[in-house]
Order: structure tokens, then sequence, then C-alpha cells
């Protein structure tokens, strides 16, 4: 993969605290939570990914003024010199998980990796947006197969460089963000990566459209040939990969199913996060299942036709879907109901909401590094990285100057 170092847009000291002005991803902004945090700063970075049509009816150029408004009123400036910026996640359990953010060349599939199936989303308004302002606003996450170097520099970087900003998200997990402007420096974060492949782990949609604009726009070289992304290095200790589980509005025929099953255990539990709990530490691939009127279990599954040991959500999409008669298609057509909220979750299938539920277990680093080896794509919503990367911190316009 190539990174690059960019003249990044940052909140300037007219703006005040940048803290408050942090934003979480625009996918995870419902209107809700966009007007909350819209009345929090005029300055707030909401204003330019969850735009409000304005004046002109057109949010995109309500966008693209505002932005312009902000760099011209000292609100925001661009750093000098290019960058890469070292971001550190402290976790609000305990340990941290480091990662660069930077600018990163689009590449062939074979170098950076899709690693899952992505649900069909209108591209449109993202693309609209990005065509408008001309600026990558938001960052996607990339797993870095580095072999530990980058994890390494980040490291050192993180005990000796100060803070130029610090977040604190609604889940407590701090987030700081540095500055590496050394041009020594920035070539030897190049060179831990020269060459290595990384899996998107978050934003896909957001890397699609900025890779969809470049070829549309025959665009091969600057910073609009690039993605903004927080690189993190496959080996982080503190990477972790959370399920999102599966539900179906009907209730399921379980005894279509019990072929799959080498042992089924009774869960005794009253809570969505207990029965989560019990299907984590069952021997693998495991699965909860609970048919609305019935007592939940927990399957340990048997092995793939070839005798290996599949992943808890493969043998859901390869298995448990053809033995109910269902196609693939089902994981992506409205069939399959997906929750990240194992509470959410078990509160609809207790009253009736949902038919069926289905709990999966968290995925180990080193099992999603296996599965995504070879270039095979996970089924939809296989993963969900936290922390979430945040959005605001430094961001990146196709105008910005690159090392």
């Amino acid at each position: 993969m190539r990174l690059f170092a960019f003249s990044g847009f940052r909140y300037a000291p007219a703006a005040g605290d940048p803290g408050p002005l942090i934003a979480p991803p625009y996918d995870q902004i419902n209107d809700a939570l966009r007007d909350r945090l819209q009345a929090v700063s005029p300055y707030q970075f909401a204003h330019l990914i969850k735009p409000l049509p304005g004046a002109s009816g057109d949010p995109y150029r309500a966008a693209t003024d505002l932005h312009a408004r902000w760099l011209a009123s000292g609100v925001v400036a661009r750093d000098e010199a290019p960058a890469l910026y070292p971001y550190t996640i402290e976790l609000a359990e305990g340990g941290r998980r480091l990662g660069v953010l930077a600018l990163v060349g689009y590449e062939d599939p074979t170098i950076i990796r899709p690693h899952e199936h992505t649900l069909d989303k209108p591209l449109a308004d993202r693309l609209a947006l990005l065509a408008a302002t001309r600026i990558d606003l938001e960052p996607a996450l990339l797993l870095a197969e580095d072999e530990g170097g980058l994890e390494a520099l980040l490291a050192e970087d993180a005990a000796a460089l100060p803070a130029l900003l610090e977040h604190r998200d609604a889940d407590g997990h701090r987030h700081i963000l540095a500055r590496v402007d050394d041009p020594a420096r920035i070539a030897r974060y190049r060179q831990a990566l020269a060459g290595r492949t990384a899996a998107i782990a978050d934003g896909h949609h957001r890397y699609k459209v900025g890779q969809r604009f470049a070829k549309e726009h025959g665009i091969t070289s600057g910073a609009a040939a690039a993605k903004l992304a927080v690189v993190t290095s496959m080996t982080s200790p503190a990477l972790t990969i959370d399920p999102i589980h599966r539900a179906f509005q009907e209730k399921i025929d379980l005894e279509r199913t019990r072929s799959l099953a080498a042992a089924v255990t009774p869960f005794h539990g009253r809570s969505g996060g207990a029965l989560a709990a019990a299907v984590a530490a069952a021997p693998q691939p495991a699965l909860g299942l609970w048919v609305h009127g019935r007592e939940p279990e927990v399957w340990q599954l048997g092995r793939a036709e070839n005798g290996a040991l599949p992943l808890a959500v493969e043998s859901f999409q390869k298995a448990l879907l053809p033995a109910l008669g269902l196609p693939q298609e089902a994981a992506t057509d409205g069939t399959v109901v997906y929750r990240s909220n194992p509470e959410e979750l078990y509160s609809q299938v207790a009253s009736g909401e949902l038919g069926t539920g289905v709990w999966l277990p968290p995925m180990q680093p080193a099992e999603f590094a296996a599965a995504i080896a070879h270039g095979d794509m996970l089924p939809p919503k296989s993963t969900r990285f936290l922390p979430k990367v945040m959005s605001g911190l430094a961001w990146a316009g196709h105008d910005a100057r690159l090392v």
C-alpha cells in the first residue's frame, strides 16, 4: 500500500476547544443526533458531513460554502507542511488502539481488500457531497498486514508527541491526535507499509465513493487519487471484532437445522448480554438460537464438509440459510434482520416482534486475517470494529500537498 503525508485541514484556535466539535461517522448519525450535534456549536463537524439544505435548498452547496467560510474566518486552517497524524484511542475499559491518519492511494482489491460483501446503499448522497466540496471529510479504517512495523512506530510516537486535540466519545473512549511532519520520520512510516496489503475494516462505502469519483474523473495522482484513512496494524493488541447478530421476522423450524449442531446446550439466563457471553465462551464455532415461545439454546456447530472449522458467521450464511431453504440473497434482501445490540435483539424476540434471534460470537483478529488471506469475502455484516474512528480530527482537500 502507498501511504502519503498530506497538508491537512484542522480546527484552529478560533474554533475554541476542538474536542466537542468532533463527530461520529455520518452513517452513525440519525436526524435526532444530527440536530443534537449541530446544536453544540456552529462549528460542529456534523454541519459538514450531515448538511442541511439551507437557504439555497442544496445541502451539498451549503456544506461547500460553510467550509469556505470556516477557512476564511480562521475557524479552520490548513497545515503548511504535509504530515501524518498518529491517532490513539484510549479505551474506556483499559488499553489503547493505535493508528495513523493519512492518505492511502487507491489500489487493486488484491492490495487493499474489501473483506465482506456490503449491503447496497445509495452512494449518490456521498458522491454529491464529495463532488461539491472536493474535500475528503471522513476516514475509512484499514487494517495493515505489517508484521508489527507500524505498531512499533506508533508506540514510539504515542509516547513522545504532544496531543493536538482530545475527544471523549459517547462510550467513554478518549481519542487523541498528534502530528508528524519530519520527512525522515514520514519516510519510516511509508517504508513500514510499502508493499503491504490491508483490509478495509470499516468505511467500505466511503472508500468506494472516493475510488469511484477518481475513476469517473480520470484522476490518477494527487490527493484525489487517495483515500483519507486511519491505518491500524493487524497485530494491534487492542483490536477487537464484535459480532453483528442476526434475526428473522418469522419463527424458524429448528428441526430443519438440528443436523448442523454437534452439541446443544439450553440457556437459562435472562438477558441478551448473557446469551452473547455464553455463545462467546462456547467451543467454536457456536451460535445462540432463540425461537419465540421456546427456550434459548447455544449450539456448537460441526465442521464444514471439507473438515475445516468455519467461522460462525460463515456457518450461518453457508449452512443455516440453505438448511432453511433460503438462498444466499436472503442476507441482503431483507429476509435476515441485523442487530448490533444483543439486548435489543433479546427484547424483540421476547416480545415476539421478531420470531427468531441468532447470536454470533466475536471474531478473533487471527481468524479474521486467515479468513481473508486469499482474497475471500465474508458474508455481509460479518464484523463490527469498535470504537469507530471519529470525523473532524483532520481532513483532506483534493488540492492537498502530499509527501
